[in-house]
């Protein structure tokens, strides 16, 4: 994390970034499931860093679980009960952070957004943007401007 924090180019900013999103999701597991006594599973774990690290690309259900070595039921059932969602929920949601980190730290356009944050078309990355934010990626990004 220390190297991605210091590199000069931006993608290694976002790369920290991602690495230190990643250790607050665990510190959060592991804070809350301490203090109800109980522990999280090492799938789990397996599945938010891959998730975290892969962002960019296309991630099937079979994939993620194949990494993790659990079935797409199972892996289901860890991130309803530890994170109140799913694991490709989860994966857009990671997505769109980092998407809202572009838009207000670059002058990347939306189309070059969306490839970097592994969605597979503008539209698309548009369509979720919307779901998740409430607003439009282009919305987001005047209501930052105007405030700084």
């Amino acid at each position: 994390m220390h190297d991605a924090l210091h590199s000069d180019n931006l993608l290694g900013n976002y790369r920290a970034s991602g690495l230190l999103y990643s250790f607050l999701v665990e510190f959060n597991l592991c804070i809350s499931h301490r203090e109800s006594g109980s522990t999280y599973h090492p799938a789990l774990i397996k599945a938010i860093d891959y998730i975290n690290n892969h962002y960019q690309s296309s991630i099937t259900m079979e994939e993620l679980c194949s990494h993790c070595g659990v079935s797409k039921q199972h892996l289901c059932l860890l991130f309803r009960t530890m994170l109140h969602t799913r694991p490709m929920e989860y994966a857009a949601k990671r997505r769109i952070q980092v998407a809202k980190e572009l838009l207000t730290g670059t002058s990347m356009t939306i189309e070059q957004i969306a490839a970097e944050t592994g969605f597979c078309t503008a539209s698309y990355f548009c369509k979720m943007f919307k779901r998740y934010e409430g607003i439009t990626a282009i919305q987001f990004k005047r209501d930052f401007i105007s405030t700084v």
